[in-house]
């Protein structure tokens, strides 16, 4: 079996001298039995079809009864069946949909909107396949409309089985049945459907389901008070304004783990109560949907679809795997009154569900130390040249990295995070003559060597998921018209693949003695592979990432890029966590610190490196406002041949960042293991995050001094408080 070329490379270059190393490698039973599935080399064909794109047949709908299309807001008219804390759960055996009552705010959350809504509505939705045609089956229109749901009541709960009909003008008969499961316990409401127990003609042949949409209008209305919103996963957190019917506004689909979407994770807020929802299983396959109610008519709602077969389409053909998923999908929805109903207080119940779950530790050890200097050091670059040759060029020495530490260590920074970008690089590194490289083995081992002595832990960035387009040649995963998955440059690994590579990197550390390693693709996108031989859904990827990145963690520091929630665990650091949000810049959108409200006191965490911002300064302050630690990435190329502007050259930086480091640490020296209890806007470019040790820190992005609460808070500044 072959190694992955990154680290065989690496192993030659990197050859630090230490004795007495440990030389067995305790194998992980999930990379055994994976590497045990390892398909031989040659180009893998797709384990999909295709079929011509169709104009699409009309559905003969059913006659179906107003009553089944909306919630009664009555709830004598309902049955309560079951308590658990201040929630109560009702069921409707008309519509055979759920209801819950929140006695604390006396708000009544319905599956349904009111009647007059004006839309077609649902509680579970399929979307079909047929004859290169996609069909949106709705629970109340072709289940209850056709009186083919059927439902069982139980303990703290209720299963209804949706059969879903339709006959098509063509003569096609879609006859599927899909039980839902909804349970009240521990004062949230549970909804599951377990996607092996989709029966009926056709399915997983004729009918393929691609699509099941789960509650896509609980909680829905025509028009929220003043403050209301909804919770959306995009980048660090955005809110969506729900007071405001705007006359246009475009949909919004957000495919969980991509895009900068870390988390399943959303929520809705109207006056004082809120809910919030973590996709508990399955959310690797989800997108969450949001759509506003416009002045024409509408509704607010958001919910989240699963796309459980993958397709991919042209301007011709739909491609479509044979295989779907057979997993549960599973929500889980926590109720939220007064005080607590807010962003704040859905990432806190969002953060006690991740903690059950075990995507978060539930206490971290105690941050030791001075406080964290995190920096990447670029050390070499690839370009390739009009032959096509693959040529690098050194941006900063493996000497000259040794210098920025004594000139960190000259302004008093010393326990500092280094990065190493580029300096040991993947498989393209066999292309080149160590002559090359940023410098001598000897002078690699010198600078190691000085960082160990003088509180420096060396991160190597390494690729888990990926290779070059050409290194990945055979051994991509393939999307469902028998593609290369890429993206950048980077072909995506198959699943047996990327163990290989965690295997090959733990070797790599154990025999040189790496004290840490960046992850610096593992979670940032995720993907499935579509291909015969290694056919694997997202959700099968995730865990392999995952229980990789765990493995890597016990040999060494651990540093990851992005930080999809899955990988972060164990991490010791995360950078490049986002603070914005593609939609903050769109009329009704904000963005909002979600997820740094999740992970603070858990993890430490950068944002993007502040001199890669044009204004720095206002970058460094957003590291304030989110709790993180701020971040830099430098090279040091001879100024004689660089902008003296240039802020990614450390001699023109270092100043600013010593200031910066100085005012952050004066801050958060006793906050790293503190965590964030509210957060809000202040007023205009003025905002207020607080911490459970009632330290509270102002920030001002103003270009003149606010005054809150008889404190002044200086231009472009902030203000600590206790």
């Amino acid at each position: 079996m072959r190694s992955v070329p990154i680290f065989v490379v690496l192993t030659l270059i990197f050859q630090v001298n230490v004795m007495n190393i440990l030389k067995k490698l305790l194998s992980v039973l999930m990379t055994a039995v994976i590497l045990l599935t390892l398909s031989a080399c040659g180009k893998s064909e797709p384990a999909s079809g295709a079929v011509k794109k169709g104009d699409g047949a009309a559905a003969v709908s059913a006659d179906t009864d107003n009553r089944a299309l909306y919630a009664s807001k009555d709830k004598s008219k309902l049955s309560l069946i079951a308590k658990s804390d201040m929630i109560e759960l009702y069921f409707d055996r008309e519509n055979c949909t759920v209801s819950v009552y929140d006695t604390a705010s006396d708000k009544l959350w319905s599956s349904l909107p009111e009647k007059n809504a004006g839309e077609k509505t649902s509680a579970v939705s399929l979307t079909v396949l047929v004859n290169g045609s996609s069909y949106t089956l709705s629970s109340q229109s072709d289940s209850v409309g056709f009186s083919s749901a059927l439902y069982e009541e139980k303990e703290n709960g209720v299963t209804v089985n949706y059969g879903f009909k339709r006959t098509l003008e063509d003569g096609t008969k879609i006859n599927l049945f899909l039980p839902v499961s909804y349970t009240l316990a521990d004062g949230a409401l549970t909804v599951e459907a377990d996607c092996s127990n989709i029966t009926g003609e056709g399915h997983d042949s004729d009918v393929p389901v691609t699509h099941i949409g789960i509650l896509p209008f609980f909680g829905s209305d025509s028009k929220g008070a003043e403050g209301d919103y909804m919770l959306i996963p995009d980048g660090c957190g955005a809110t969506v304004d729900t007071s405001v019917s705007p006359e246009a506004f475009e949909n919004i689909s957000l495919p969980v783990y991509e895009e900068g979407n870390l988390l399943g994770v959303f929520g809705k807020k109207n006056a004082d109560s809120a809910y919030a929802v973590l996709i508990d299983e399955g959310e690797e396959l989800s997108s969450v949907k949001v759509q506003k109610a416009l002045s024409s008519g509408g509704l607010n709602r958001i919910y989240a679809d699963f796309e459980i077969t993958p397709t991919h389409s042209d301007e011709e053909n739909i491609y479509i795997c044979n295989d779907s998923y057979k997993g549960k999908i599973r929500l889980v929805y926590r109720f939220l009154s007064y005080g607590n109903a807010d962003y704040t207080g859905m990432a806190v119940a969002v953060r006690e569900m991740l903690i059950r779950k075990g995507y978060l530790l539930s206490e971290r050890e105690d941050a030791e130390g001075d406080y964290p200097f995190n920096l990447s050091v670029i050390f070499q670059n690839y370009v390739t040249d009009a032959r096509g040759r693959t040529l690098s060029q050194t941006l900063t020495t493996y000497a000259q990295a040794q210098e920025m530490l004594d000139s960190l260590k000259a302004k008093g920074i010393t326990n500092i995070n280094m990065r190493l970008k580029g300096a040991l690089t993947d498989e393209e590194l066999a292309k080149i003559d160590f002559s090359s490289a940023p410098g001598s083995k000897k002078d690699l081992e010198k600078l190691i060597s000085y960082g160990e002595s003088d509180s420096v832990t060396f991160y190597t960035d390494a690729s888990l998921v990926t290779l070059s387009e050409d290194a990945g040649a055979q051994k991509g995963a393939l999307t469902p018209d028998g593609e290369y998955l890429s993206e950048a440059g980077r072909t995506f690994l198959s699943a047996p693949l990327i163990a290989e590579n965690s295997n090959a990197l733990i070797r790599f550390m154990r025999k040189n003695s790496v004290q840490g390693v960046c992850i610096n693709d593992g979670c940032k996108t995720l993907y499935g592979d579509c291909s015969a031989e290694n056919f694997s859904l997202k959700t099968d990827v995730a865990d392999v990432i995952s229980g990789q990145i765990a493995s890597v963690s016990a040999s060494g520091k651990l540093m990851v890029d992005t930080g999809n929630i899955y990988g972060v665990k164990y991490a010791d650091m995360i950078v490049n966590l986002p603070v914005t949000a593609k939609v903050q810049d769109r009329d009704l959108c904000a963005r909002v610190p979600f997820v740094q409200i999740i992970l603070h006191g858990l993890a430490d965490y950068s944002c993007e490196p502040v001199n890669s911002f044009a204004n720095s300064e206002k970058a460094f302050l957003k590291c304030i406002e989110f709790g993180a630690v701020p971040y830099y990435e430098w090279y040091a190329s001879d100024l004689s041949t660089q902008e003296k502007t240039d802020n990614s050259n450390y001699l023109n930086f270092i100043t600013e960042a010593q200031s910066q480091y100085e005012r952050a640490a004066e801050v958060f020296e006793d906050l790293r293991d503190a965590r964030i209890t509210d957060h809000h806007r202040v007023r205009k470019n003025v905002y207020y995050t607080c911490y459970d040790n009632s330290t509270g820190i102002y920030v001002n992005y103003n270009d003149e001094p606010v005054t809150v609460n008889g404190m002044t808070v200086e231009a472009m500044s902030f203000l600590r408080v206790n």
